[in-house]
């Protein structure tokens, strides 16, 4: 049965992008897409990547390249700052949870992060971007927080080891040998492996 794993990290606006696109392009070409989180600087570490960051004009670029991509997506947009913060906790909260849940919590804090409604400078952060996406306060403080970041370490490593470098990373199963794709801007290179899959 085709499926796409859709890894990414809270601190990635760029997953942010895609994660706005992820369910109305599962619906659309009805196939099932399973969030991972991941640790985005243990996965660049794995795979010897640097941050755009580290080349200014790179940098400079991207943050243009961010605001034109949120226009053209009809979507809110605005710079954490600084741009980089702690997101364990909630990926941790994340890996906590399975399927539906996963993908709710994880759209109600990207959406809270990345529009300028929460700024993740203090400990309580999680707890409310739940409680205002009216989603259970509950699910930011997992059972066993040892257990999560253990899992997140092997997703991660999964995620390596299928070749990402970065997120966000699609990587579609079911149709012969894994196919990747990295980018919210590969979404049509994706759609067409699933369409070409199937009969």
């Amino acid at each position: 049965m085709l499926h796409v794993d859709f890894y990414y990290d809270f601190i990635s606006p760029y997953s942010y992008l895609a994660a706005t696109q992820v369910p109305d392009f599962g619906a659309r070409n009805d196939v099932e897409i399973h969030w991972r989180p991941v640790l985005l600087p243990q996965l660049m570490q794995l795979a010897g990547n640097q941050s755009p960051a580290t080349v200014r004009k790179k940098g400079l670029y991207l943050l243009r390249d961010l605001a034109r991509w949120a226009e053209l997506l009809g979507i809110p947009f605005k710079m954490q700052s600084p741009p980089f913060f702690d997101a364990r906790p909630a990926l941790c909260a994340a890996q906590a949870l399975a399927d539906d849940a996963r993908a709710s919590f994880s759209q109600a804090v990207f959406a809270a992060l990345w529009s300028g409604s929460m700024a993740p400078d203090h400990a309580g952060w999680v707890a409310e971007i739940l409680a205002t996406s009216g989603l259970p306060v509950a699910w930011a403080h997992p059972a066993d927080p040892d257990r999560c970041m253990s899992e997140l370490y092997a997703t991660t490593d999964t995620a390596h080891r299928a070749g990402a470098f970065g997120v966000p990373t699609f990587v579609l199963h079911g149709a012969g040998k894994p196919q990747l794709f990295w980018g919210v801007d590969r979404l049509d290179f994706l759609q067409r492996a699933i369409a070409a899959a199937r009969p």
